[in-house]
């Protein structure tokens, strides 16, 4: 072989430029952006739609619950919605669950409980915004006698007890059973009263110590009280086989909504409270999470005076002292029909790519049908 020859053939040996070396690797650089780029959207689209189905799920939940509660607002109360607790010379202040570390208590001087117990601005303020508290009451239709829907029949009623048909058994593991905790309206002709169960013994007896959580169960205060029930014509006898007690008693249940942001404050919650949730001990510590991650609990309220029936009205001072929305008259708890709430939520982390939190806004009216019915047949 010839020097010549070997010359020639690495001359016709092939291969690629600088030039073509580097337009390849440009253009497989950007395709390369372009598919982490689709990447990167595609795993954001799908972090923001984890987020928002999480985040719009628990805020449906949460409210389907609360329209549910509402519907029911002053079922089985006395015509006028109210009952009656402690009031006058000798009372002291009623309380109300709220939200952990608040003590909330009726104003003094109220002489009733009404169905609804607006709350505004009495709860946590998140973001700067002061979030609102609910109380409402209802008759609880599992506690039932075979002649009524609500009212059971008493064998006796004393200052500090009461003791119920057998024909009710309230320890058999059903749904009528009395838990220590529970709240009694007892009730007989226009009288009323709200008294709270610290115990139960096995002989049908339910008792009211005064060492109650909500003090309902005082015996100082001049009106309201078991024993100014108990006081009210007809007498309080029962005298033979079969006989029965002119007071009748109605299981009640106390609902309170609120944003808890104290248990976990990263991670601020709607509670659902059913009564105080412990017979003797004030605790706002109680209650059944609905919702994590909720910021915002706003509610306001339609109602009929006859005159303006105004809406939005959420009970502020002037409003209740008869300068707000229902001037010249002060507005009142008895006239609501409607409720409106509106329910914020975020997502439970921030979105990696914004550093920012999913937020949503749920809205609904509820309207009280129980508030405007009335029972011609009673």
């Amino acid at each position: 072989m010839t020097p010549h020859t070997r010359t020639t053939r690495r001359s016709d040996e092939r291969g690629f430029t600088l030039i073509e070396i580097m337009v390849t690797l440009a253009i497989t650089l950007i395709i390369m952006a372009g598919t982490m780029r689709a990447v990167s959207d595609a795993m954001r689209a799908s972090e923001v739609a984890q987020g928002t189905t999480s985040m719009n799920q628990g805020l449906r939940t949460a409210l389907d619950i609360m329209v549910r509660d509402m519907l029911q607002i002053g079922q089985g109360l006395p015509s006028g919605r109210t009952i009656d607790i402690p009031n006058g010379s000798g009372a002291t202040a009623v309380k109300l669950p709220g939200p952990p570390g608040t003590t909330r208590t009726l104003p003094t001087g109220t002489t009733e409980l009404t169905a609804i117990v607006p709350g505004t601005g009495l709860g946590p303020t998140i973001n700067g915004v002061a979030t609102d508290v609910i109380t409402f009451v209802l008759a609880d239709g599992a506690f039932l006698s075979t002649v009524s829907d609500y009212d059971v029949n008493l064998t006796a009623l004393t200052t500090s007890s009461m003791t119920v048909d057998p024909s009710v058994d309230i320890s058999n593991g059903g749904a009528d059973d009395l838990n220590p905790g529970d709240l009694i309206m007892l009730m007989k002709g226009s009288s009323t009263t709200l008294v709270e169960i610290t115990t139960v013994d096995g002989s049908q007896t339910a008792n009211f110590a005064t060492t109650d959580s909500l003090n309902l169960n005082q015996t100082a205060a001049a009106n309201g009280t078991l024993t100014a029930h108990r006081n009210t014509a007809p007498a309080e006898t029962c005298t033979g086989t079969g006989c029965f007690v002119p007071s009748t008693a109605t299981r009640i249940r106390m609902l309170t909504y609120y944003i808890d942001n104290v248990t976990d404050p990263a991670r601020p919650r709607l509670v659902r409270r059913i009564n105080n949730g412990h017979p003797t001990t004030y605790n706002n510590n109680l209650g059944t999470a609905l919702a994590f991650d909720v910021e915002n609990l706003q509610i306001s309220y339609d109602l009929v005076d006859g005159v303006t029936n105004p809406s939005d009205v959420t009970f502020t001072a002037a409003d209740l002292a008869g300068s707000g929305a229902c001037s010249p008259n002060p507005c009142s708890p008895n006239q609501i029909r409607k409720v409106n709430i509106m329910l914020s939520g975020r997502s439970r982390t921030v979105m990696r790519q914004s550093k920012q939190f999913l937020r949503n806004t749920l809205q609904t009216q509820v309207s009280l049908r129980s508030m405007s019915f009335v029972d011609r047949y009673r």
